[in-house]
């Protein structure tokens, strides 16, 4: 469930220290484990 909440968000163009906050991550390494971008998220980021 902590992976849904943080990827969601971050795939909507929710700033990732946003995302951070909430989960209660010190540090935003620990975000990133969390956050996991869709290959369609992927394609339209670029």
């Amino acid at each position: 469930m902590r992976h849904n909440y943080a990827s969601r968000p971050v795939m909507a163009g929710v700033n990732l220290n946003t995302v951070r906050e909430p989960l209660g991550h010190s540090d935003l390494k620990m975000t990133l484990c969390y956050a996991h971008l869709a290959p369609e998220a992927k394609q339209r980021a670029v």
